[in-house]
């Protein structure tokens, strides 16, 4: 099973987490795209010793992942961290509140600037869940998270695997409650984005 994929900040290549695994070691693979079209078999990025949910490159180098931290044995417990990657050794480090609660933080878009994150959040304990961002303020700190709104948090329902175009403009999303109905859509995304920008950060 191959989950969570994310491309690379050109576009160029693409990343998914899941598949083939030693028992100790979490997998993230890479596929390249191919100049006359198509894609390259999935190889190993990189294997780590901890659970790993999302994986996900930004312009500055940094990644983003979803993760429980070794030792913590709780099934639905994930923080969103930064992996740092160095000589061959992989560590993470959560971000922290508001950003990550005790339950699971683990579904989630961070833009490719590093700006603000989209999350899931509120899930209820069949996983139904709510889009909600936060901004990075000037000194590196995170604003209190915001619903995205009753148009996209519509009543109970799974909403994961958010996603923002290139152009910023539209929202991607699963949602859905159950295998039947569970479906991709998008919304118009950059006047609510915006507003909510401007009334977290007063500007």
């Amino acid at each position: 099973l191959y989950d969570t994929p994310t491309f690379s900040i050109d576009g160029s290549k693409l990343y998914f987490v899941g598949g083939p695994r030693d028992k100790r070691h979490y997998i993230v693979w890479q596929s390249e795209r191919k100049p006359g079209g198509g894609w390259t078999d999935p190889h190993v990025y990189l294997a780590v010793p901890f659970a790993l949910y999302n994986f996900m490159p930004t312009a500055s180098g940094t990644i983003y992942g979803g993760s429980r931290f070794p030792g913590d044995t709780s099934r639905h417990d994930m923080d969103i961290c930064e992996l740092k990657i160095k000589a061959g050794d992989t560590t993470i480090c959560s971000l922290g509140e508001p950003i990550n609660t005790k339950g699971f933080d683990g579904d989630f878009y961070v833009a490719k600037d590093e700006s603000y994150v989209i999350v899931s959040k509120k899930e209820t304990k069949t996983f139904e869940c709510e889009l909600w961002i936060t901004f990075r303020k000037p000194d590196g700190s995170w604003t209190p998270l915001r619903s995205l709104g009753d148009n996209i948090n519509n009543g109970l329902a799974h909403r994961w695997g958010q996603y923002v175009s290139a152009d910023s403009k539209y929202l991607f999303y699963s949602t859905g409650h159950g295998p039947e109905d569970c479906r991709i859509v998008w919304v118009r995304f950059d006047k609510l984005f915006a507003r909510l920008k401007k009334e977290s950060l007063g500007s």
